[in-house]
């Protein structure tokens, strides 16, 4: 997927808002950008672009603990990596690049 940076960070803004919103709490946009720039990563080194929410966050939260995101009860979960991940397809398919995914 080609997506501009400013699309990218316009989308990150939004997910944040909605996962936020959705779980009640403080989902940041720095958080966001990181599951979209590992998301793309991971899809391009599997070669799997259809890659389903539960496997993607699976293999996000090791690389999202590199990163330094807080993984732990209470802060970044694979169920609130899934909710982002959820938000992405719905922010990426409003900017006309719907991504398909397994279910």
């Amino acid at each position: 997927m080609n997506l501009d940076e400013a699309t990218l960070k316009e989308c990150a803004d939004w997910v944040a808002e909605q996962v936020s919103e959705e779980l009640g709490g403080f989902v940041s946009s720095e958080l966001v950008d990181l599951v979209i720039e590992l998301d793309l990563v991971v899809r391009s080194e599997l070669n799997d672009p259809r890659m389903d929410h539960k496997a993607m966050a699976s293999a996000l939260m090791p690389r999202l603990e590199e990163a330094g995101a807080p993984v732990k009860p209470g802060a970044v979960t694979q169920p609130l990596v899934e909710e982002i991940l959820y938000w992405l397809d719905e922010a990426l398919a409003m900017a006309g690049h719907v991504r398909e995914v397994r279910r």
